[in-house]
């Protein structure tokens, strides 16, 4: 064997790095040198290769562990979420059967209320029912009522005004002949009396306006039922030749309250009427307010 491991053996190869086809001869030796060489080389490349795929298993078994983590961090979120949710349920459970449980405690004393004073509501009811009805009344009533006063104060319009005076129904009287306003009737041109229409506070204004020539004064009261009230009166001084030369007006009002069938007339006046005043000398009146 050692003579056979240390022998020569020439062999003969054909390589490129002679000629083309020529031969070159390799001893023993360096055969195995250079199979020793091409077995280094392999067992370099192949332990780069593990190095490689250990590398490959060292990264892909961290990832792993990293990923396990992950998931079982994942898990516990999920898990404990879980838990959340079952004790958040078991919570809301608790609470609707206790709600529950109020609900029919107040609804069994409702319907015990209720059974206890099924009486007392039904009185409250017809009390409430006539109570209706008697709203429903009055306010008929009332708008009945509003109704006729808004008719009666349609119709219930009383106003005169007067001029151009003449002789009244008694000696010192005056009354007027030129009807300007006459709503309501109240006032009869013939007698020169206003008789009321409708009770109420009325308003009276008398305007004297005393002729020029020959007239020395000139005026009246006002009367209600016989009994004067308020008078207007002129006499100015006189002139030279004694009696005035100028025109002049004066004027009364009075407020009386009034009731229906009152009379109201222009007595005891001055002068001579109507010669002794203007055409222009007026008489009104007016319901202010009825009452």
């Amino acid at each position: 064997m050692l003579l056979k491991y240390y022998s020569v053996v020439i062999l003969c190869l054909s390589i490129v790095n002679g000629e083309p086809g020529e031969p070159k001869c390799l001893s023993r030796f360096d055969y195995d040198e250079k199979m020793l060489m091409k077995q280094l080389r392999f067992e370099d490349k192949v332990q780069k290769f593990e190095d490689f795929i250990n590398g490959v298993k060292a990264r892909e078994a961290k990832e792993k562990e990293e990923r396990d983590e992950l998931f079982a961090a994942e898990l516990d979120k999920v898990t404990n979420f879980q838990e959340f949710m079952k004790e958040l349920k078991s919570k809301e459970e608790k609470e609707t059967e206790e709600r529950s449980k109020l609900f029919a405690a107040e609804l069994h004393k409702l319907e015990k209320y209720k059974q206890e004073n099924a009486e007392e509501v039904e009185r409250q009811k017809n009390v409430t029912s006539e109570m209706l009805e008697s709203v429903a009344n009055s306010k008929t009533e009332f708008e009945n009522i509003h109704k006729q006063i808004n008719e009666t104060m349609k119709e219930k319009v009383v106003a005169f005004t007067m001029t151009t005076p003449k002789v009244g129904a008694t000696s010192g009287s005056m009354s007027f002949t030129t009807v300007v306003t006459n709503e309501g009737n109240g006032f009869d041109t013939s007698t020169g009396k206003f008789t009321c229409p409708v009770s109420g506070l009325y308003f009276f204004s008398l305007h004297i306006i005393k002729k020029r020539a020959s007239v020395d004064y000139a005026g009246c009261y006002i009367y209600l039922n016989g009994s004067s009230k308020v008078r207007a009166y002129i006499d100015p001084q006189d002139g030279a030749n004694g009696a005035d030369i100028g025109s002049y007006g004066v004027s009364t009002s009075v407020y009386l309250k009034l009731k229906v069938g009152d009379v109201v007339t222009l007595e005891n006046c001055s002068g001579t009427i109507p010669s002794a005043v203007e055409p222009w000398t007026s008489f009104s009146g007016y319901l202010e307010r009825q009452v």
